[in-house]
């Protein structure tokens, strides 16, 4: 039985996908100050109950549809008395707004099925219902407040049978792309006929590089054909796995080069998709690219109209994905063109970006889960 790994953040979300585009939404990370304050909320817990734990370690294995889904994660605090209770800090701007959310929408909101997925957990693990509740602290002046969530476990249950049926589809969506990848790195050839010799010096170093799985840092002077010399062996090596390459760069004007190395391996016949990235500024239908659901209708509800139209089912049957592509799907169901890149970025097999969203690519999943 194959293996599939995911993080409790990737695992607990509503199905299917529901909401807008907003700091919110509870689909996306952490900034390095909500680090800083979870510390020191965990720091002061610690120092005023003697029973509370942080980084309590917790993980499930779930079998379906052929697969085994391990599910990890560490709970922010655990408060060990006579019913135990699980405590999830999350840190943003309006905490009363976000508190109000959490309130409501118990079912479906992200940070609540995280939570109730440690519930759960350590319900069959410990044999104890705990208690469930968020500290919510505020980023503009440390204010706090507290949320309590009710756990029904046949509810849960519900949700978490959608969920496994969700990833079964999609572990088999992906082992259908490295398949289609493997097969595809066979018949990847070099895209001129007589390589120069300090091209086919370079190819080997990288070859000879990945096969000791050595990290790379390669000079080569302008001229040599370094792109589409780096790029070949990049890409047979990770399609043979079944995987995809992620080159980066500093400017948007660079993206240009790498393009054009990818057009003359498509012009050999690879079987190639690639997507370059769009800056945000630059795709955004608004005079201001800001992502808020009150000020854009793109980012209103955009994850639930996605979710609706099967945006990335669509984008994934295209044969060519460019700048316009994204502008014309994200008027015509008026969803954001910049976030629909990433949902796309699971079926090519090269993404061309800046250095600043390699982040986002690795947090998006567009890597994908690791199936063993």
């Amino acid at each position: 039985m194959k293996k599939v790994y995911l993080p409790v953040t990737d695992f607990a979300l509503p199905v299917p996908r529901k909401g807008s585009i907003d700091a919110l939404s509870g689909f996306g990370r952490g900034t390095q100050l909500g680090l800083e304050i979870h510390q020191r909320v965990q720091q002061e817990r610690a120092e005023d109950h003697p029973g509370y734990e942080a980084e309590v370690a917790l993980s499930r294995e779930f079998e379906r549809g052929g697969f085994c889904f391990k599910v990890s994660g560490r709970i922010d605090g655990l408060f060990k008395k006579k019913t135990p209770k699980i405590e999830e800090i999350k840190t943003t701007f309006n905490i009363r707004e976000l508190a109000k959310r959490l309130r409501h929408g118990e079912d479906e909101h992200p940070y609540c099925l995280q939570l109730k997925t440690y519930g759960y957990f350590y319900w069959l693990q410990e044999g104890e219902r705990p208690e469930l509740s968020f500290h919510l602290v505020s980023t503009r002046n440390f204010e706090t407040e507290a949320v309590e969530i009710p756990f029904d476990v046949a509810r849960y249950e519900e949700w978490l049978e959608l969920r496994l049926d969700e990833l079964v589809e999609e572990a088999k969506a992906a082992e259908k792309r490295a398949a289609r990848r493997r097969k595809a790195a066979e018949n990847l050839k070099f895209p001129f006929p007589r390589p120069r010799p300090s091209q086919l010096e370079l190819i080997a170093t990288i070859e000879e590089g990945m096969r000791e799985k050595r990290r790379m840092l390669i000079q080569a002077p302008t001229g040599l054909g370094k792109t589409v010399g780096v790029l070949y062996p990049a890409l047979k090596e990770a399609m043979a796995r079944g995987q995809r390459v992620i080159y980066v760069t500093p400017k948007n004007s660079q993206h240009v080069v790498a393009e054009e190395a990818i057009a003359k391996l498509q012009d050999q016949g690879a079987k190639v998709k690639s997507l370059t990235i769009t800056a945000k500024s630059k795709i955004c239908f608004k005079n201001e690219p800001l992502c808020n659901p009150e000020y854009c209708e793109y980012a209103r509800d955009h994850y639930t109209k996605v979710a609706e139209h099967k945006v990335a089912e669509q984008l994934a049957k295209k044969r060519k994905l460019s700048f316009r592509t994204f502008k014309e799907i994200g008027k015509k169901y008026e969803v954001c063109p910049f976030e629909i890149q990433f949902d796309a970025a699971q079926e090519v097999e090269t993404v061309i970006c800046d250095y600043n969203y390699t982040n986002s690519i690795l947090v998006r999943s567009i890597i994908g889960h690791k199936i063993i």
